[in-house]
């Protein structure tokens, strides 16, 4: 763990990512403080710690196979390389969002005392949003391979703006008590996040194969 935090920090570019990162999402959170609601802000902050924690962990989601020449591989294989890019992704998902989904329903349910109907809706809605978060995450560390650190910094930042709207659906999400909104809603919910998906996809495709060509 501690190589790992070394590793984090000397890395400049590390660095120079992170610090965007915290100051644009404390800032998000900054108005809901000024609230004394609790449950507000540990609604932000759960938001926040996730989109965190799943920027840091798909920060080498391409860059080692890049390193490797496996990306030139995925490009010659037989099968589609856009399925084995969202394959990739998706496993990612799995291994980060899942858990942390999990984690963030059971300590609202255990820790804050929140009702279990809102916990579960805490951690259904978190699902759907670290889904979308690693995607648009994955395209902008697909953009920056291969760039300068300073290249690097600026696509993070880019992709920030396009990561901040789902933190408002998650808070929309975990506000309803019907259930039956809570279905249509979720319908809706998978229908735009599938369609943002696909489009993630196709740009983090499209940018790994631009930094393909380029070597």
């Amino acid at each position: 763990m501690i190589d790992l935090v070394k590793k984090l920090v000397m890395d400049d570019n590390n660095v120079t990512y992170i610090v965007c990162i915290f100051i644009i999402m404390l800032s998000l959170s900054s108005y809901t403080l000024e609230n004394n609601n609790k449950q507000e802000v540990m609604l932000t902050l759960t938001w926040i710690c996730a989109t965190f924690v799943l920027q840091i962990s798909t920060n080498n989601l391409f860059a080692s196979d890049h390193h490797d020449g496996i990306l030139e591989q995925i490009f010659v294989q037989p099968l589609s390389s856009r399925l084995i890019i969202a394959y990739k992704i998706f496993a990612h998902w799995l291994l980060f969002g899942l858990p942390i989904s999990v984690i963030s329903s059971i300590f609202s349910f255990a820790v804050l005392g929140n009702s279990i109907e809102h916990s579960i809706a805490v951690g259904v809605s978190l699902l759907f949003n670290t889904l979308i978060i690693i995607n648009i995450s994955a395209t902008g560390n697909a953009l920056m391979i291969g760039r300068n650190n300073l290249a690097s910094g600026v696509s993070q930042i880019l992709v920030l703006p396009m990561i901040m709207p789902t933190f408002v659906y998650f808070k929309l999400l975990t506000q309803f008590e019907s259930l039956s909104l809570n279905i249509y809603t979720l319908l809706i919910t998978i229908l735009i996040f599938v369609i943002l998906i696909v489009n993630s996809t196709i740009t983090t495709h499209m940018a790994l194969k631009f930094a393909v060509e380029q070597d």
